[in-house]
């Protein structure tokens, strides 16, 4: 119970600084000054509509520079699951190396996430590369 709750307030208190300390500098249009794009804008909260399995999945991505952090909540057919990433944006897409912390039984413990952007800028789209196996993502922005 004690580590739960350490995890807990360590997972909060992680996503506070870098959500703190988060900017789209990646999205500038290439001209020092210029106004961020907010439309194009990646750090903040995500829920998951990947489908009808997952169940209150919640993404948080922060970035700062080229530089991308996500903490990653769900819970599969009702067991919960919880991982945590770095990685890089390019363009529209993050790539991120995620590691597991709450995993859900039979399922690997490390994996990649690569994630487009959507045109709208309402969705993260892409898929998971985990022990040889691959599948769909999809996040919605949650908020503004």
């Amino acid at each position: 119970m004690v580590k739960a709750v350490l995890f807990t307030l360590s997972f909060f208190i992680l996503s506070v600084s870098l959500y703190s300390d988060a900017n789209d500098s990646a999205v500038l249009n290439g001209f020092e000054g210029e106004a961020k794009n907010a439309q194009r804008r990646i750090s903040g909260l995500w829920h998951d509509v990947n489908n009808s399995n997952f169940k209150n999945g919640h993404l948080i991505v922060s970035q700062h520079g080229k530089q991308v952090f996500t903490a990653h909540y769900l819970e599969f057919k009702g067991i919960p699951f919880v991982e945590h990433g770095t990685g890089v944006r390019e363009l529209d897409t993050i790539t991120v190396n995620v590691q597991v912390t709450q995993q859900i039984p039979g399922w690997t413990t490390t994996g990649i996430h690569t994630l487009t952007l959507s045109a709208d800028g309402q969705y993260l789209v892409g898929e998971y590369l985990s022990g040889g196996e691959k599948g769909p993502l999809k996040f919605k922005k949650a908020g503004k």
